[in-house]
């Protein structure tokens, strides 16, 4: 391992700066993610949006990321990997304003939010290739793995930064739900309980044909259950509580209730969320300017003397021109292989490429067939149905995502000492483990086993810690490192491009199915059991396909997918 303490302080000292602008690449991908949930709230109180606005809304960050992943590697490839940081942090801001500009609509402009969320999206899945990218292709094999660590940590740094903001906001300017919620209550506007059949399953209404009553949206009337005097019977939350049916309350009603003052300071409430956002944004993009290009990127394009200046930056005169003199020799080895075959061009289809491109997909896709995007934004409802109280279950939530946090830090100390490998076999083990401890806490509610109580959510609670922190110990990590180092440099770009939209198709995926799933299945924790099912695959493939990248560079970790054995290490 290279000893940075004997470096000059110029280049530790640019080191640290790397670091940091390409970790708040990752800190603007985890506000993308996380901006919204802290917004939504104020939005659907202040706006003319059904809920199927409100879901395009929410998910279009996340499909607007698709198209972006997809370009992102030939965009790099054309203009660089620097020059292409600075435009995914420009566009971030833009998309602030845009989002923003809805608001000065009353009621609220659905296609010009959807438009912002959608250049928002773009700017996530910009960072999602190109800074895991750039990291991997200007560190050096030792610190390759702490660097892109740095970049999953600040993620979930993100996702902690909004929900303080969106805390901080909603302390200044007061709670729109439970203000909007009390008014509803109040009116009569009430959840009603379903009345349900001998064996207990619930009943609807029925048209003149016997089937199913449907109403304007398509949905399934529900047979209402009514109290001892006849009167329709209200459902009960779990402090006892009725429950408002916003369903039924529009922007309109919500305007005979509440001064337009109040409405106007809930505008400004999201707006705000969404404006401080734009902190690290401002910094990335000033902070981009002062980075190197790729060294890789420039060898690539024969600008040799620029790559060497790019490496000695952050790795010192000595080791740039020993990393230099490594890219030449497996430049010089991929052509001697290459002239020895009868074919005129490199072909895409050699083992060498299909393989390590193969893996990377197959992991990218497997992080998200754990549920972990879906899960983490239903853990309250999931506290709530296996029994715990509202409070806890937010606190409990809030508890998670701090863990999150700390884990990733423990990931990014012992990624680069114990191994890919390793933390990858060791965080799926216990993600198995806590997805089937909750699946089976579901299970056994819903065969009427045990009933929900405090105790089945606190036992949920512990297995939902032990999924997140090893998924945040292992997979969280340990995906963007094999992202970038597996694909060799020829497909970097636009391999890891294909593999970040079948992740992203992924996640859209089991986010749109989630609470469908759930409800199609009765909560009987099938749901949970498939997940871990799925993980099982990622386990035999992090145990048995993939190989310890750990303290090799990208050429060596190239050469083993060509030859099918790691070279030795040099001493």
């Amino acid at each position: 391992m290279s000893d940075t303490n004997n470096l000059p302080a110029n280049v530790r000292r640019y080191a640290k700066f790397l670091l940091i602008m390409a970790g708040l690449g990752g800190l603007l991908y985890g506000v993308d993610v996380g901006v919204i949930a802290a917004a939504l709230p104020y939005i659907e109180r202040t706006s003319t949006f059904n809920q199927n606005q409100i879901g395009w809304i929410v998910g279009m960050a996340l499909w607007g990321s698709l198209p972006s992943s997809l370009v992102a590697g030939l965009l790099a490839e054309l203009f660089g990997r620097k020059k292409m940081i600075v435009a995914s942090a420009l566009l971030f801001l833009v998309s602030i304003p845009v989002i923003c500009a809805s608001g000065f609509f009353e009621g609220g402009n659905f296609w010009i939010m959807v438009g912002g969320r959608a250049m928002q999206g773009a700017a996530a899945g910009l960072f999602g290739v190109i800074v895991p990218m750039y990291l991997a292709e200007c560190l050096d094999a030792d610190s390759r793995g702490k660097g892109t660590g740095m970049f999953q940590l600040l993620l979930t740094i993100g996702l902690v930064f909004v929900a303080v903001i969106g805390f901080c906001v909603t302390c200044c300017i007061g709670d729109a739900k439970k203000v909007v919620d009390a008014k509803a209550i109040e009116s009569g506007i009430v959840v009603f309980e379903q009345k349900t059949d001998a064996a207990g399953e619930p009943v609807w209404k029925l048209d003149a044909a016997g089937a199913p009553a449907l109403d304007k949206a398509g949905e399934k009337i529900p047979e209402i259950a009514l109290d001892e005097s006849g009167k329709p019977k209200p459902k009960l939350d779990k402090e006892g509580n009725r429950i408002a049916d916003m369903k039924k309350v529009s922007f309109e009603t919500i305007k005979g209730w509440v001064p337009a003052g109040q409405i106007a300071s809930w505008v400004h409430a999201w707006q705000m969320i969404f404006l401080f956002s734009c902190i690290p944004g401002i910094i990335l993009f000033l902070g981009a300017f002062r980075l190197k290009e790729s060294s890789r990127w420039l060898y690539k394009k024969g600008r040799k003397d620029e790559a060497l200046a790019a490496l000695a930056a952050n790795n010192g005169e000595e080791k740039a021109k020993e990393i230099l003199a490594e890219m030449i020799a497996a430049d010089e080895a991929a052509a001697a292989e290459k002239a020895k075959t009868a074919a005129a061009t490199d072909s895409l289809f050699q083992k060498k490429y299909v393989i390590p491109f193969i893996l990377a997909v197959v992991i990218l896709a497997c992080n998200q067939t754990t549920g972990i995007n879906s899960v983490l934004n239903y853990t309250v409802t999931i506290f709530q149905k296996t029994g715990m109280q509202g409070a806890f279950a937010n606190v409990s939530d809030v508890a998670i995502k701090i863990m999150n946090c700390v884990m990733t830090i423990v990931a990014c100390a012992l990624v680069d000492k114990k191994g890919r490998k390793f933390l990858l076999k060791m965080g799926t083990s216990g993600i198995i483990v806590g997805l089937c401890g909750v699946g089976a806490i579901f299970l056994a509610i819903s065969k009427a086993w045990v009933a929900p109580s405090m105790v089945t959510g606190v036992l949920a609670t512990v297995f939902f810690f032990m999924f997140i922190g090893f998924y945040a110990v292992g997979p969280g990590v340990c995906v963007w490192l094999a992202l970038t180092e597996l694909m060799p440099t020829r497909i970097r770009a636009n391999g890891m491009a294909i593999a970040m939209i079948i992740n992203q198709g992924v996640s859209a995926g089991i986010a749109t199915v989630f609470p469908k799933w759930c409800e199609a299945t009765n909560d009987n924790g099938t749901v949970f059991f498939v997940l871990a099912g799925f993980t099982v695959i990622y386990f035999i493939t992090a145990a048995f396909f993939l190989p310890e990248t750990k303290g090799r560079t990208l050429e060596e970790v190239e050469q083993y997918f060509t030859t099918g054995k790691m070279p030795e290490k040099k001493q």
